[in-house]
């Protein structure tokens, strides 16, 4: 395969067989993903350099075009942002089949969103690749039970594979099946999946066994298979059990840091509100700023009035 685009994503399989008297069949397959992460940053639309309390400060953030669609959070002042303060968008998809990520960001400045009279948001793109591994394919007759090598199982098991233990050599309808599959070590965890003659386990059937941990930090992930065997397991009297591991690999762009300043104006003022009436809104007629020097001649005012009496 010369080149690839997305359209080459899929699971290619491959089968050799051999001929009289053994006619013994190799089968192997292996899924492929395409991967494209964003060419820069996450940027931030919609923005002004300066915002009054009580102002509503409504920004944009925009992923470049990845595969898959980037998941965006917003942070303010380093802390994310609240459910009630955000508004997602489905991914737009381009016609080569990237998709741009928008995420809105939406709420009223207070003075705690000040620092210095400096707030600052940030926006942040994830992308999460994942692959997957193979285990061993274990395959059950009624009275024999063939796995491990791709000569008899059929499946050549994949290197850093999960691997299946417990079980038996043989089962018969109405026994129980208990297997386990455990991951190589990996950091973040694997996730395993468990598969009945390529058809996957339903949770039901499926016992989640304590993670073996390593000093490093490193985890294996380990899934238990528990059913009971029925007549319609078996095709051609065999039954197939296979596992996999899938690992995860998490990138993260975060855009430039945009810092706004508090409004002029309300960094050197004070600001009274007066209602007219109780119980009803201020409006904008009641509302007034008063500067320094304002204060300074009402309390001089105050004093002279009080020294006449």
């Amino acid at each position: 395969m010369p080149t690839t685009d997305v359209n080459s994503e899929g699971i290619y399989r491959c089968e050799v067989s051999t001929e009289a008297p053994s006619f013994q069949t190799v089968k192997g397959e292996q899924e492929m993903r395409i991967y494209v992460n964003p060419s820069t940053k996450p940027q931030i639309a919609g923005n002004k350099p300066h915002y009054g309390i009580g102002e509503l400060v409504n920004v944009t953030c925009i992923s470049a075009p990845s595969r898959p669609a980037a998941v965006l959070k917003w942070f303010i002042n380093g802390l994310e942002a609240s459910n009630d303060q955000i508004r997602r968008y489905q991914p737009k998809e381009s016609p080569v089949g990237l998709y741009t990520s928008i995420l809105l960001l939406r709420f009223y400045a207070k003075h705690e969103h000040f620092y210095e009279g400096k707030m600052k948001i940030q926006c942040e793109a994830i992308i999460s690749q994942a692959h997957t591994l193979r285990s061993e394919e274990i395959t059950i007759s009624n009275n024999t039970t063939k796995a491990g090598t791709a000569s008899n199982a059929g499946f050549e098991s994949m290197k850093d594979g999960p691997t299946i233990s417990g079980g038996k050599n043989e089962y018969q309808v109405g026994e129980i099946v208990d297997v386990n599959c455990t991951a190589s070590r990996s950091q973040p965890p694997a996730e395993l999946h468990w598969y009945i003659n390529d058809k996957e386990v339903r949770n039901d059937s499926l016992v989640h066994r304590p993670p073996i941990e390593y000093s490093n930090g490193e985890v294996s992930t380990v899934l238990g298979l528990r059913f009971e065997v029925k007549s319609r397991h078996f095709q051609k009297n065999e039954m197939r059990l296979r596992c996999t591991a899938t690992l995860s690999e998490v990138k993260r762009m975060t855009s430039d840091p945009l810092e706004v300043e508090i409004a002029e104006q309300q960094r050197s003022d004070l600001h009274v509100d007066f209602n007219v009436e109780s119980g009803k809104e201020v409006t904008n007629r009641s509302r007034r700023s008063y500067n320094s020097m304002d204060i300074l001649n009402i309390l001089l005012i105050i004093f002279m009035l009080c020294s006449s009496l």
